[in-house]
């Protein structure tokens, strides 16, 4: 059943991605994560309640895994963009790793209660996270259109053709270069 949820949760965030800005999806994103977490004892006496509860849950969560190869792209560009986001990836499962262990010696004398509450305050760290970093890269980025013509994709040959306008927008001001002969004009 949590599997088909996480399934259903990724189609549906990377569909809301594709239409809304990161901030606003990822702040709900995080509002569900940190709300039923923190809400799971409450319904636990109820069987269907906490059935829901808990595939809400894993539907908040597999938001995550859809939302951030695209957003890490955005910020740090195509080169840096998988690194950064193999880097995230490798936390999950050293977060895994750690949440086993917490769970053998920890949790028997934390107890479940102070298990979600803790889960449901880190969430909330991220929200807070989320309003204070800027998700503008910060470092001078280049975007080249291409207005004419084409580029040779010959291996080892990646260079316009002749006669290939190309429009390039860096993170300051914006200047079209219109390739003849391999000149540039500026």
């Amino acid at each position: 059943m949590c599997i088909r949820d996480s399934c259903i949760g990724r189609m549906t965030w990377g569909a809301l991605y594709e239409k809304y800005p990161f901030k606003n999806l990822y702040s709900t994103l995080l509002i569900g994560q940190t709300l039923f977490p923190l809400t799971l004892n409450l319904v636990s006496p109820y069987k269907y309640l906490f059935a829901i509860w808990t595939f809400t849950t894993v539907f908040f969560s597999a938001g995550n895994f859809t939302i951030f190869p695209p957003f890490a792209t955005k910020v740090f560009g195509m080169n840096l963009g998988g690194a950064v986001y193999s880097y995230l990836t490798s936390s999950f499962a050293v977060a895994s790793v750690i949440l086993f262990f917490g769970n053998i010696y920890v949790l028997p004398s934390l107890g479940y209660d102070n298990l979600l509450f803790g889960a449901g305050l880190l969430s909330a760290l991220d929200f807070v996270l989320l309003y204070v970093l800027n998700e503008n890269p910060r470092w001078p980025m280049t975007v080249i259109t291409l207005k004419k013509g084409g580029m040779d994709d010959s291996p080892g040959k990646a260079k316009p053709l002749m006669g290939t306008e190309m429009e390039m927008k860096p993170t300051g001001p914006t200047r079209v270069m219109s390739m003849e002969h391999n000149k540039p004009n500026i």
